[in-house]
């Protein structure tokens, strides 16, 4: 008991050594580096001690992995477009008009039968059936005039031929003088100039007469009437409008530099407002030889078969042209491929449910798909949604968008 006392002792007087000294005054004073390495001493292993404590509790990390939405890669067809906006046109129209003045004395169809039907908008004509007929009678006595003058004129032609051949003889007999047979002469030349003349006005009077009878020049529908019967008519004032719809026709302009990409025959399709989403199939029909002057653009003629005459001049038409066309070739949604303005377009395809960047080659672009034509190959798993949060070799989670919404 008295050794173990004695070993306290000595214990107490070795810590009193080292964390007090005395004073060249006889106090004791506190060693302050002794002190200073013991509370550093305890820090670092309280520190390693409930380190060691929290790493023995605590649990492995959960690894972190990204929602996508798949799709198979597959193949389809797409087309490149030019949309051009346009007028439908009739593809022929003739504004008929009167060759002579006068009263109409009739503005009545002549049907096949015999029967006549008053003319007016939306009636079907045939090239060359009468449409009016303006003073008929008076053309014709014209006509008769002319001819009298005709007949009148071959008599007078006659007799101054005999004159001139009985004086000419003459004057070679010796029996008239030469003044006499020049003037035999004279007289059958202006016989034959009258009669001349009278012939010419014969076939003016045979014109006005046919022209006094107004004909269809072409087949198609009277879309407008611009005179009513039994008005006054002068030369050259419109009588009716015959349009010919069985086709239409759509001139459009596009810029110059597509003069060298559309060509006649190209695939084209038509649609109008007032018939929705229905589209008409048709081509090109011409491509305008010479660019417009002022716009500086190539005028596209496409014609469209209008045997239902649906089409109607002047209604607003919207013209696809199809400029190129790819058959069985790798087709993705536009918004599925990144990049492409600073760096290389690219996409993501998930292997073992792990994502890929992918470099790719887009070729065709139609709407919301595109053609890619590197990079991609059919049956690969697509990242279609959820691409934005990936990063090459980013673990994912697949889902469908139906079952997150």
């Amino acid at each position: 008991m008295k050794n173990e006392n004695a070993k306290v002792k000595e214990a107490v007087k070795r810590l009193e050594k080292l964390y007090f000294k005395k004073a060249p005054s006889g106090e004791r004073q506190i060693n302050k580096k002794a002190v200073y390495w013991t509370v550093v001493s305890a820090v670092v292993f309280l520190t390693f001690f409930f380190g060691y404590i929290y790493t023995a509790g605590e649990k492995p990390p959960v690894e972190k992995r990204i929602a996508v939405e798949l799709d198979e890669v597959r193949t389809g067809s797409i087309e490149e477009t030019m949309e051009l906006t346009g007028w439908i046109r009739a593809e022929k129209i003739a504004d008929v008009r009167s060759k002579v003045a006068g009263r109409i004395e009739s503005l009545q169809l002549s049907a096949d039968n015999g029967d006549s039907v008053v003319v007016e908008e939306g009636l079907v004509v045939k090239k060359g059936q009468q449409l009016a007929v303006i003073d008929h009678d008076i053309y014709l006595a014209q006509l008769e005039a002319a001819r009298a003058d005709v007949e009148a004129g071959e008599v007078e032609l006659a007799g101054a031929k005999r004159e001139r051949k009985r004086m000419v003889g003459l004057y070679e007999g010796g029996s008239a003088t030469e003044q006499a047979k020049d003037k035999a002469v004279t007289a059958a030349k202006l016989a034959a100039a009258r009669l001349a003349l009278a012939r010419a006005n014969l076939e003016l009077a045979e014109i006005n007469l046919r022209e006094s009878r107004i004909v269809s020049p072409i087949d198609g529908i009277i879309t407008a009437r611009h005179i009513d019967e039994g008005n006054l008519i002068n030369t050259g004032d419109r009588i009716v409008t015959v349009a010919k719809l069985n086709t239409v026709k759509v001139v459009v302009a596009a810029a110059e530099r597509y003069s060298s990409v559309i060509c006649a025959g190209m695939p084209a399709k038509v649609r109008v407002d007032a018939f929705g989403e229905r589209v008409f199939e048709t081509e090109v029909y011409s491509v305008y030889p010479a660019l417009d002057e002022q716009t500086h653009t190539v005028q596209i003629e496409v014609r469209i078969n209008n045997d239902e005459l649906l089409l109607k001049p002047g209604m607003f038409a919207r013209v696809t042209l199809i400029t190129q066309r790819r058959d069985n070739v790798v087709v993705v949604p536009r918004d599925v491929v990144l990049g492409g303005k600073v760096d290389e377009p690219y996409v993501y395809v998930v292997e073992d449910d792990v994502a890929s960047k992918r470099l790719v080659k887009m070729g065709i672009t139609q709407g919301e798909m595109c053609e890619i034509t590197e990079g991609l190959r059919t049956g690969e798993r697509l990242v279609v949604n959820g691409m934005h949060y990936l990063t090459d070799g980013t673990a994912v989670e697949v889902v469908r968008i139906e079952d997150i919404k």
